[in-house]
């Protein structure tokens, strides 16, 4: 309703050969189906879309942002731009664990503001990064861009396709001494991972100067013979390490590697799309005596990558 009423504004008092009255404006979609569900999830998961525009010279120009249940599968949203060429950066989520905001050209400075007609796109930046504390909790985090133009009566709408840059990993290490009934804090395994993928640029990429940042469980518990940790993950890339570390109560490292090369390891995930549609890791390490016997991702054993003892 309030994007039929919004064209018909725009259409008012609106003729061909008298344009005095009318607003241009673009007109956007969204679908992700870059899923293991091969659907358009955007109405059941995003939830909220902040867009921020660019001119065609590349400078800020404005931040639009949309919330609630109406942002279903045929939501469109209308951004009220002069005539013109843009690119439109869209970070779908509530974006409370992160800063949006620009750098410097070598990425030695952030700032949280975007200035109109200063701001560049090249130094536009989102980040996670929080002077080096660890990172927990994270948002769901949604990245899609696209090349617009902005008419008189946008009657077609441009489709954002979205890719989901967090993820969800369950580690659970298989181990017939660990007892009933213990405590969080009396967990027998530490797990964590570190790695550089907390800072994004317009175009999805990582920032070229990422700090390593290490990501901690939100959640671990024990049952008998197993002990589980669950993290909050960003963006796993092809080439770009991100290292899974597992010790014992004793400190030793049982596993200690790169996760994007072991799960390439297991045949399963073999194109940086097979890692963008995923959304859940789960990752099963079996013990006997102290040894990684085997070591199962996402129900596929890793092969060719020999665990650290």
């Amino acid at each position: 309703m309030l994007l039929a009423t919004s064209l018909l504004c725009f259409a008012s008092g609106c003729i061909k050969e008298d344009r005095s009255e009318c607003n241009p404006g673009v007109l956007l979609k969204y679908d992700y189906s870059l899923n293991t569900e091969h659907t358009n999830l955007f109405g059941a998961e995003v939830g909220k879309v902040t867009v921020y525009v660019f001119d065609e010279k590349g400078f800020y120009y404005g931040t639009y942002s949309e919330e609630g249940g109406h942002l279903t599968n045929d939501y469109q949203m209308l951004l009220p731009l002069p005539v013109g060429n843009y690119t439109t950066v869209t970070w779908g989520g509530k974006l409370g664990t992160y800063q949006v905001g620009e750098t410097n050209a070598d990425e030695t400075a952030f700032q949280s503001e975007l200035k109109k007609g200063v701001t560049h796109i090249d130094d536009f930046m989102l980040t996670a990064e929080n002077g080096g504390q660890p990172l927990v909790h994270l948002d769901n985090l949604y990245h899609g861009r696209a090349d617009v133009a902005s008419v008189y009566w946008p009657g077609t709408a441009t489709t954002v396709e979205l890719i989901r840059d967090t993820k969800h990993l369950t580690v659970t290490v298989e181990d017939l001494s660990v007892g009933r009934g213990k405590a969080n804090g009396d967990a027998p395994y530490e797990v964590y991972c570190t790695g550089t993928n907390a800072r994004y640029l317009a175009d999805n990429s990582f920032g070229k100067k990422a700090e390593e940042i290490t990501n901690l469980p939100y959640d671990t518990y024990t049952e008998p013979g197993k002990a589980v940790s669950k993290l909050n993950l960003l963006r796993l890339v092809i080439g770009r390490e991100f290292r899974l570390t597992v010790k014992d109560k004793e400190g030793d490292r049982v596993f200690d590697k790169d996760l994007v090369e072991a799960m390439l390891a297991t045949g399963r995930f073999k194109t940086q799309e097979d890692f963008d549609r995923e959304q859940e890791y789960n990752i099963v390490i079996r013990m006997d005596k102290d040894v990684v016997i085997s070591i199962f991702i996402n129900g596929w054993e890793v092969v060719d990558i020999v665990p650290d003892l």
